[in-house]
């Protein structure tokens, strides 16, 4: 009865010694999340942050890196551009951008690998910029002009 007791003690202190075992009682926990990872094709996730009203502020469009960052030194995969553009219209259509203001290209150095370079679109509801680095579209970001998202500018 005893060993029993113990081994049921024991079972309930390791489970609460790992709250964040679920999706579930991370949300229990601490509430609703600031951002998820959601796979968009085979090897392809976009990573989405949201503001404080549950509007979506950022969307981080990258290869899926076995290890989980989004941006890796040497040798970060690409993303096919053809396929990127798709997945833009998808996830931001053209019509939920808004007036097209300008479309810059980016040169800026950045260490350790000075891989900054890229393009940027300016909308009038959102800015994406993607990252060309020296071997491609690594990842975009796609940022929306909202209040909750750029608490500085308020």
């Amino acid at each position: 009865m005893c060993l029993r007791l113990s081994v049921i003690l024991f079972g309930l202190a390791i489970q609460g010694s790992f709250p964040a075992s679920s999706t579930q009682t991370l949300r229990q926990r601490y509430g609703q999340p600031v951002s998820e990872t959601f796979l968009v094709r085979p090897g392809i996730v976009v990573t989405a942050s949201y503001g404080a009203n549950g509007d979506t502020c950022e969307l981080v469009i990258s290869p899926k890196e076995p290890d989980g960052m989004i941006k890796r030194w040497p040798g970060s995969q690409t993303i096919d551009d053809k396929l990127l553009k798709k997945i833009e219209e998808e996830l931001v259509p053209t019509p939920k951008r808004g007036r097209f203001k300008v479309s810059t290209f980016v040169d800026t150095f950045c260490p350790p690998e000075n891989d900054c370079a890229g393009g940027e679109e300016d909308w009038e509801n959102v800015v994406m910029y993607a990252n060309a680095g020296k071997i491609g579209t690594r990842y975009e970001v796609i940022q929306w002009h909202r209040n909750e998202c750029n608490p500085k500018a308020q």
